[in-house]
């Protein structure tokens, strides 16, 4: 009410990026009784929280559950009229090791007391570190670190373990389960993002979307002004004081004016678009460091004999391999009766390696590791779709969360009509992405 009063209604608002970050603060805008304008250069919305159906089946592109601890996610789908297509999944996760698949339900004490993953000197010690998280408190929220923050970003997960505990719990704890949330590594990641993460592996719920992961995003593209195929080539700005000259590209290439600006696209590229940021911001956000990822959906003539939704490897035994998704248990809809669908994300190392490769020789080097699982797998393709991610995991290494901070603080305090969206100050999350987009937002309307 304050910013209509106020006039703000008249703001012209660019947002470049229609990922979830970008569409967030679209919506939050909208809300407020603005009309921005958001430019992407790709022919869909979403991101890498898109969908795609073919031929009946429900492919995810990037993202594929959501925890319940995504509280602004679940709320935004209660608040657009899309909480009926919440499905919860079984939360089964599966490590194979030396061809032995050691399941278990994510959260569930009883089934970790089973669990022959780890020997039971192993279990104790996990046990601890899980009560030492959680001692942690706040400590641990990574987007406004403390002191103490700060003090256990200082060496790797590896360094950590390696150290304190056995080469075992690295190698088929924290490896699986930094390739599957980070896309990355241990090796790449601060303990800081160890013990946040181990934390919140208790009793929780996870959910998928029905008719897959991109209905919210597509919602949200319909609500707002997303204009797609058109990529922002350059950022300046304009003679008139104040104002951001704002050129794009795509087959009608022109120029806009806009008062105000939100990037929400990889933050490597911000100082690429905008030519007159700071050097020492730039220097910054080119400092990001982001793994690619490679998404290969596979669909089969018959059910993947799998016994769990989640699946994931150790990396003496699996190269390209770093999660295998089961889609029919993210529900019935997803696929055609009798059929099946496997969803296979790649290792960061071998997206790095395959991400010009043809879509061809892709396929085929996740096909090869998942019928040395599956036997028999390979004869039952009915199609293979791949889908490319160049900055997709944001990691954090030592250092990177006091640099984050710094970063957020100096963007915040310096620019009153810029802000920045999305993942890349923080960590990758659906739910920070989308926090990120309503935060930028509120800086705006501010």
């Amino acid at each position: 009410l304050q910013a209509r009063k106020q006039g703000v209604t008249t703001m012209r608002i660019a947002i470049v990026g229609a990922g979830i970050a970008g569409l967030a603060a679209g919506y939050r805008l909208k809300k407020a009784n603005l009309e921005p304008v958001i430019f992407e250069s790709a022919s869909f919305a979403g991101g890498r929280m898109s969908s795609l159906t073919v031929d009946g089946f429900v492919l995810d592109k990037g993202a594929y559950t959501i925890p319940e601890s995504h509280i602004f996610f679940l709320e935004l789908l209660h608040e657009l009229g899309l909480s009926n297509q919440l499905v919860e999944t079984p939360g089964t996760s599966s490590t194979f090791l030396k061809g032995v698949e050691h399941r278990m339900k994510i959260g569930s004490p009883t089934d970790f007391l089973k669990y022959k993953l780890i020997g039971m000197k192993d279990k104790k010690n996990l046990m601890k570190l899980f009560i030492y998280a959680r001692a942690l408190g706040k400590s641990l929220n990574l987007s406004e670190p403390t002191e103490k923050t700060l003090q256990l970003e200082k060496e790797t997960v590896s360094d950590y373990l390696l150290r304190e505990y056995s080469p075992e719990l690295l190698e088929q704890i924290a490896y699986p389960m930094f390739a599957d949330l980070f896309l990355g590594s241990p090796e790449g990641n601060s303990k800081a993002a160890f013990l946040a993460t181990l934390r919140n592996l208790t009793h929780f719920k996870i959910y998928t979307l029905s008719r897959g992961m991109g209905t919210l995003t597509e919602k949200l593209k319909t609500m707002l002004d997303v204009r797609l195929d058109t990529p922002v080539i350059r950022i300046g700005h304009g003679k008139e004081k104040g104002v951001f000259h704002v050129e794009t590209g795509g087959n009608t290439p022109t120029s806009h004016a806009f008062d105000k600006i939100i990037f929400a696209v990889p933050a490597t590229t911000i100082p690429k678009l905008f030519a007159d940021f700071p050097p020492s911001l730039s220097n910054g956000l080119e400092r990001v460091h982001y793994t690619p990822s490679i998404v290969v959906a596979v669909a089969l003539s018959k059910p993947c004999p799998g016994n769990s939704m989640m699946n994931t490897f150790t990396r003496k035994e699996f190269q390209a391999l770093a999660t295998v998704v089961l889609d029919r248990y993210k529900g019935e809809a997803r696929i055609p009766k009798g059929t099946g669908l496997a969803t296979a994300i790649l290792t960061a190392h071998m997206s790095e390696r395959l991400l010009r490769e043809p879509d061809s020789v892709v396929a085929r080097t996740a096909l090869t590791e998942m019928a040395s699982l599956w036997p028999g797998l390979r004869e039952n393709v009915l199609f293979t779709r791949v889908f490319r991610w160049s900055h997709a995991g944001v990691q954090l290494p030592p250092g990177t969360l006091k640099a984050q901070k710094a970063m957020r603080n100096e963007l915040e305090s310096r620019f009153r009509d810029l802000a920045v969206a999305g993942d890349g100050l923080h960590r990758a999350s659906m739910e920070v992405s989308l926090r990120t987009g309503y935060r930028a937002a509120d800086h705006i309307l501010a």
